[in-house]
């Protein structure tokens, strides 16, 4: 057997049960025990868009995916990551014939030196997630990609169903202007239980954008919020917004659910997003800007609060991360039990303690940290043990106030 080890990247070959080498990442299999190069041309074809007009492949490995690729790709532009020189060795090493000498195909190791065309195509193993680790500078970065393909494959049928049902609605577009009081977005994280008698007592001097999983605990404390946002595509959200008889303004993405959607008679708005190619050409049509989703309603809530031009935000319920077992606050429609969940990681809090998050908290929170190093939005926190955001200081009930005063 074959072992590398370069920093914290330790790499295994060893002979698959079929007698073709395959490949252990920190004792995580990138290939099949049994049946390597065969699971991974399975693998290769279950993924492929034959549309797209180029290839990115996340991991080199054996090269036993690449290789799939290049079979099937008719010769366009084919981009191969590899993690560290030793895999790079590994590959050549498996592979003296050099049938990937071809001139469509590029073996880097910095993607930033990669011109990406339009309609792409991004191949990534889950394997690589797993093997390279979670303290790995790409982890963050790959499992956003990984865990945003999975839900776009598994909701792209309903989401075109609604796009079409929604854009039969001919709803407003969005104006964007100055707007002079501070913008509230709450959701459903743990800590709008110790805040949500702040948005109750302050609540005719602030404009209160809630997710659906909040709206019902909003409207039974007392609380009129000026706008409801909806992302979702699927049917969950249609209790969220029955029989509430909520009649401020709904902004929904032009894929969120049509009958959600539909059930609302009051003021309703449609917003087109980055990354579906159906809102995309439709926003390119109309002449105006797309809005960024990072993957949760409640990022999405946070760039149109952006767009429709609020200079200060202060966010409720963002948690992203609990500090017992309860991943959502009392009474939202999205909360659950985490005690027994196996797979919880680490995170800072406000307060300087560690709590709990999941993967797909993880992935919002890494979207806000990207978002706060380029947004001219003032953003304040309110989670006392909620995940720490970069450049997003933490605030009691006594600076709210003072908040609010200082914008009027």
């Amino acid at each position: 057997m074959q072992k590398v080890r370069y920093n914290k990247l330790q790499w295994l070959v060893e002979k698959a049960k079929n007698g073709e080498p395959t490949l252990q990442l920190n004792g995580v299999f990138i290939y099949s025990k049994y049946r390597p190069k065969e699971d991974a041309f399975r693998w290769l074809n279950a993924e492929i868009n034959s549309e797209a007009k180029s290839y990115v492949l996340i991991g080199l490995g054996l090269g036993y995916h690449l290789n799939a690729l290049v079979s099937q790709c008719k010769n366009k532009t084919v981009t191969v990551y590899y993690f560290d020189k030793h895999e790079y060795e590994l590959f050549l090493a498996h592979n003296t014939d050099h049938w990937w000498n071809q001139g469509n195909v590029h073996i880097v190791h910095d993607l930033n030196q990669t011109e990406l065309q339009d309609n792409v195509q991004i191949l990534l193993p889950n394997a690589w997630i797993k093997g390279i680790g979670q303290r790995h500078p790409l982890f963050s970065i790959l499992e956003t990609i990984k865990i945003n393909q999975l839900s776009l494959k598994r909701d792209s049928s309903k989401m075109e169903e609604n796009f079409t049902c929604n854009m039969n609605l001919a709803d407003e577009i969005i104006q964007v202007k100055k707007q002079r009081s501070i913008g509230c977005l709450v959701a459903a994280g743990p800590s709008l239980n110790d805040t949500i008698h702040w948005l109750k007592k302050y609540q005719y001097q602030v404009d209160i954008f809630v997710v659906g999983a909040v709206l019902k605990k909003m409207l039974g404390n007392g609380i009129t919020p000026k706008a409801a946002v909806l992302s979702d595509a699927n049917d969950e959200t249609i209790p969220q917004f029955q029989d509430s008889n909520f009649e401020g303004e709904l902004y929904y993405l032009c894929t969120a659910n049509s009958k959600t959607v539909a059930q609302h008679g009051s003021k309703r708005y449609i917003l087109f997003q980055q990354g579906y190619q159906l809102a995309e050409e439709e926003a390119k049509k109309r002449n105006i800007p797309l809005i960024e989703t990072g993957g949760s309603v409640g990022t999405t809530a946070f760039s149109l609060l952006e767009y429709l031009g609020y200079e200060t935000i202060v966010l409720f319920g963002q948690d992203l991360g609990f500090a017992g077992n309860q991943t959502h606050a009392v009474d939202s429609t999205s909360g659950r039990d985490a005690s027994n969940d196996i797979f919880l990681r680490n995170i800072e809090a406000n307060d300087g303690s560690t709590i709990h998050t999941t993967s797909m908290f993880q992935v919002f929170w890494y979207w806000y940290n990207q978002k706060m190093d380029k947004t001219k939005v003032n953003v304040f926190n309110t989670a006392i043990k909620g995940a720490k955001i970069k450049n997003v200081p933490l605030i009691n009930e006594e600076e709210f106030v003072q908040l609010i005063a200082k914008n009027q």
